[in-house]
């Protein structure tokens, strides 16, 4: 089966790290896939696919109105004749959606949180069949887009990987490297957090040397946080270095790993960072209200956060061998259930529930 994998863009988009294992196990299965992206943006996601060894094409060669695009991809449906479009975000989906009723074939979409845009849901009975990231994504589809049972499915993006270096636990006396990863838009939150670490040190000024708090990312939201860092003075304390693809390596140098976004739904940064053994602080959303299990796996930062953070903060200075047994149990958790079985199963199902397509040149 020739399959279009169909994204907005190259941005960066934590779903997108994703992307090689998906196409991957896919072709595994022995489909012929092709990634397309709308459009490229900032391009930051295009050297992983290149050290995956993936291709892609463009659609457009800066950011274009949907008919251009749409245009331009009818015309690749034409040349390549796929079977099926699979989209993912939401201009993807919206492209993909429409060209796939116009054409008639078959369109899947993976949708990786519990939020969406307005022609998302207008469009949502386009799609075939939906994917979600995680279990909260899944009842979101259900019960809020109301999208039938049989036409909703779950495929965890994460594989654990027994190779990944791993952090070295907080040793109580240097500085406690805390960080996040994430595209900078204001869904993630980040603004909330540094304010909270501000109203924090306000309270515990002796601690200000004791923490940094890096954010690793690019997008949107970076002028306004960086004058939110000095208007809560925390020069030198909040880091926001530009988007680096080597993941693995900002999560080993860190000791505690910070998800403050209420809108998550798998959030594989979250699940990249407890594979290198580092605990997690996080909202009790999507996919991490199993895997962040307070005082086990790390803190879970329910209700206010400024109140939550600070009392984090607080139980990991009383006690900073928590960090490592926490980290541990990260590890472990994901190691038992996100192994590539489980990740090559739950492809298997999607396939078998694909529609069966006669070829594209006899419609």
């Amino acid at each position: 089966m020739k399959i279009h994998y169909l994204i907005t863009s190259l941005e960066t988009g934590e779903a997108k790290f994703a992307i090689p294992d998906i196409v991957t196990a896919l072709k595994d299965l022995g489909h012929d896939v092709s990634i397309i992206a709308c459009q490229p943006r900032e391009l930051n996601i295009a050297p992983h696919f290149m050290e995956a060894g993936l291709s892609y094409t463009e659609l457009s060669s800066r950011r274009r109105a949907l008919p251009i695009v749409l245009a331009s991809y009818l015309s690749v449906i034409h040349r390549e004749r796929p079977d099926i479009i699979w989209t993912s975000s939401s201009f993807g989906n919206l492209v993909g959606q429409c060209a796939g009723k116009m054409r008639g074939i078959p369109v899947i979409s993976f949708q990786h949180s519990a939020n969406v845009k307005s022609y998302t849901y207008c469009l949502r009975h386009c799609s075939t069949l939906w994917v979600g990231d995680s279990q909260t994504v899944v009842d979101y589809l259900q019960h809020r887009m109301h999208i039938p049972a049989e036409r909703v499915m779950t495929w965890p993006l994460f594989q654990y990987n027994e190779q990944t270096p791993q952090a070295k636990p907080w040793d109580g006396q240097s500085r406690l490297q805390i960080g996040s990863v994430g595209p900078l838009y204001k869904a993630q939150q980040y603004l909330a957090l540094i304010d909270a670490l501000g109203d924090y040190l306000v309270r515990y000024p002796h601690l200000r040397q004791r923490i940094q708090l890096t954010i690793l990312g690019d997008g949107p939201e970076r002028e306004r946080l960086e004058d939110k860092v000095i208007e809560r003075n925390l020069q030198g304390i909040v880091r926001l270095p530009d988007f680096s693809s080597d993941i693995t390596s900002f999560l080993s140098g860190l000791h505690l790993y910070v998800q403050p976004s209420d809108q998550q739904g798998m959030c594989l940064a979250v699940h990249e960072a407890m594979n290198v053994g580092l605990p997690i602080m996080a909202r009790p959303v999507g996919e991490m209200r199993d895997a962040v299990q307070a005082g086990r796996t790390g803190f879970v930062l329910s209700g206010d956060l400024k109140k939550a953070l600070a009392s984090s903060l607080q139980e990991i200075f009383i006690d900073p061998s928590i960090l490592g047994i926490y980290g541990a149990s990260a590890r472990k958790y994901v190691r038992n259930h996100f192994n590539h079985q489980q990740f090559t199963q739950a492809a298997e199902r999607i396939i078998a529930q694909l529609p069966c397509t006669e070829p594209l040149t006899a419609r």
